[in-house]
């Protein structure tokens, strides 16, 4: 069991070069508080987990202070909110022998609208983002179910989960209208989002230098509840923006070679959409990371990374205008690893 305690503090400065304002500054405090508590049960074969945590979080000193081209400067202040949240959880193992197990569990969980969220206006394109002080907190139940496989010695490793969510209060940014020069939206707490799937994993150890991974997940997010139409859009039946609804990843690594490691991985993402009335695509794509490492001494490495090295082009926003994500990236760096006083004494001689 424990605690801990959060303070956040943010701001943001913008100069405006459109609009009759030339400058807007806004930001807020936000302070939670929480406490968990975890504890495992033997029974035979059953392994069972419970879990709560309780937050209490209060957002404060929120304002947004306006500039315009002429006129007298305009300050709002937000009113102060607090709310508090329960998240229990309980988890079930139970072995069917030395290879086979089933899992299930069940959990609430919540999540806090962020400073930026709660205080921020920002455009991006064609489209502007409107802030949202009244947003409440999104509140998740899910449910879990799967197995978890060991073959050859333990050499194969395979796991597959259903899962089910529902969210309440999901936020998400609603467009209120939209013109050929400028895309309205704000943050809102949409009513009610369902998440459904499939999540399929494994590794794969073919020798003691060479082992392989890969993993699948299916996702049906969808909106089931919308209490308002701004536009007279309907987002019922729609899918939740930038959830894909496929999603696979596979890697691999080498080492072999007296101080060298070598991996490679790739992903593939499936088409999502970008808003919430599912009218701009963001494509599939593929992109692979590779790395290598030389150990110059037991604690010291240095590696070579590169990020999407075959240099995908892939779509990250529409705003509407596409949006690219990063070309390839490389990285070169240093680790060093300090030994725990229990391996220092095991070394001395």
């Amino acid at each position: 069991m424990g605690g801990d305690f959060t303070q956040v503090l943010g701001s943001s400065n913008e100069a405006l070069f459109s609009g009759p304002n030339q400058a807007r500054d806004s930001g807020g405090r936000q302070r939670r508080i929480g406490w968990f508590g975890e504890d495992i049960f033997h029974y035979g074969r059953w392994n069972v987990i419970l879990g709560a945590r309780a937050d209490d979080w209060k957002n404060y000193r929120g304002s947004v202070l306006t500039i315009p081209t002429s006129g007298e400067p305009a300050l709002t202040h937000y009113p102060d909110r607090s709310d508090l949240a329960l998240s229990p959880r309980l988890s079930i193992l139970r072995s069917l022998g030395d290879r086979l197990a089933v899992t299930g569990s069940i959990y609430r969980a919540f999540r806090a609208p962020t400073l930026n969220e709660l205080y921020r206006t920002f455009r991006v394109g064609n489209i502007s983002t409107q802030n949202n002080p009244s947003l409440a907190a999104e509140r998740l139940t899910g449910a879990e179910a799967g197995m978890r496989l060991s073959l050859f010695a333990q050499r194969l490793n395979v796991r597959g989960t259903f899962f089910w969510s529902d969210i309440v209060d999901p936020i998400t940014n609603v467009t209120l209208s939209s013109t050929p020069t400028l895309i309205t939206r704000q943050r809102q707490n949409l009513g009610r989002t369902r998440s459904r799937g499939l999540e399929l994993d494994g590794g794969l150890r073919l020798n003691s230098t060479l082992q392989a991974y890969a993993g699948y997940a299916f996702t049906q997010a969808t909106v089931l509840q919308y209490p308002g139409a701004p536009g007279g859009i309907d987002l019922v039946g729609l899918d939740v923006p930038q959830v894909p609804r496929n999603v696979f990843t596979w890697g691999l690594f080498y080492s072999g070679f007296p101080r060298w490691s070598l991996s490679v991985s790739g992903r593939f993402v499936g088409e999502q959409f970008d808003d919430d009335q599912n009218q701009f695509v963001l494509h599939r794509f593929y992109a692979t990371d590779f790395q290598i490492a030389r150990t110059i001494r037991p604690n010291l490495e240095i590696f070579l990374a590169a990020e999407n090295f075959i240099n995908q082009r892939y779509e990250t926003a529409r705003t509407p205008t596409v949006n690219l994500g990063p070309p390839a990236l490389f990285r070169l760096g240093v680790r060093l690893n300090f030994p725990s006083r229990a391996q220092t004494v095991r070394m001395a001689p």
